[in-house]
């Protein structure tokens, strides 16, 4: 704490409480707070208090908190942290956190400057909206429409931004007359670390469903390695039974080797030959 000397008492307590918390839990992450409403703040430390920390920290005082703590990739979190952050700290890893913070995220209206977080589709359909100047809107972000029953009909889907697009107040008022709220808006994690491994915002958004059906592939593929190896654990063990007795069961039945478990299998192939033979037979 030899950096601590000439604070007052108050921020030597925030820095030692912050060092405590990186030291009793696993991952401390950054987040970013733009747009985040004190409700959604206020809602995720009481829904979660026994599973996570959230500290908003002055620079200043968590920078010194973070070198004193010793962590082998200090460095790193130093040059991660930037204005309007969050400290989270927690024993979730970081996909469990990113995860929660995401689904936490509420839908806003845009507004003049913001940027697009995902494509913005207008869909196609009623809008609802009467013929008139607000036409133009649609024409100006080449939304293909129809009048139909005296309302704007969108003919088809059309996006009118991409991700990464600053949306113009134009459109804005289009999309709120709309009441389409492409706006994310919640503790957005930047940044996580954990048991010195860095992980970013990209390395921790990932399609459940699809990683999902990967791992359904993944094991199917190692289990039928597995058996065809004839590898013996508690999972193929049946499955190499199974395999060992129907290709033995099948094996009798081609050497007309006669079992209780084979018989009627070998009278039905008995009986085959016998009704070839008969065919043949005939034709002469």
């Amino acid at each position: 704490m030899s950096q601590t000397h000439k604070y007052p008492q108050w921020k030597i307590d925030t820095i030692s409480e912050v060092e405590e918390s990186i030291k009793s839990n696993k991952t401390l992450a950054l987040c970013n707070l733009h747009k985040v409403r004190a409700t959604q703040l206020m809602k995720l430390r009481k829904n979660f208090k026994d599973e996570l920390k959230i500290r908003v920290i002055k620079n200043t005082l968590s920078k010194i908190a973070i070198k004193n703590s010793s962590l082998k990739i200090s460095t790193e979190i130093l040059e991660s942290i930037s204005a309007q952050q969050a400290f989270i700290f927690t024993n979730m890893n970081p996909f469990q956190l990113y995860l929660l913070l995401e689904k936490g995220k509420v839908d806003l209206p845009a507004r003049d400057g913001d940027i697009a977080s995902g494509e913005i589709v207008v869909p196609s359909g009623n809008t609802g909206m009467q013929p008139g100047p607000d036409l133009s809107a649609f024409k100006e972000f080449n939304i293909p429409t129809r009048i139909d029953a005296g309302s704007i009909f969108v003919s088809e889907d059309t996006i009118v931004a991409k991700k990464g697009d600053v949306i113009k107040s134009s459109l804005a008022a289009l999309l709120s007359k709309l009441d389409i709220k492409p706006i994310k808006a919640g503790v957005k994690l930047d940044v996580a670390f954990m048991e010195n491994l860095i992980y970013n915002s990209d390395d921790l958004s990932i399609n459940l469903d699809d990683y999902r059906d990967s791992l359904i592939i993944s094991y199917r593929n190692a289990l039928d390695l597995a058996v065809s190896e004839e590898y013996f654990t508690k999972e193929t063990v049946p499955l190499i039974l199974a395999d060992a007795y129907n290709k033995s069961k099948n094996l009798s039945v081609e050497s007309n080797y006669l079992t209780e478990d084979n018989a009627s299998m070998l009278i039905a192939k008995k009986q085959l030959e016998a009704q070839t033979l008969n065919n043949l037979i005939n034709l002469d």
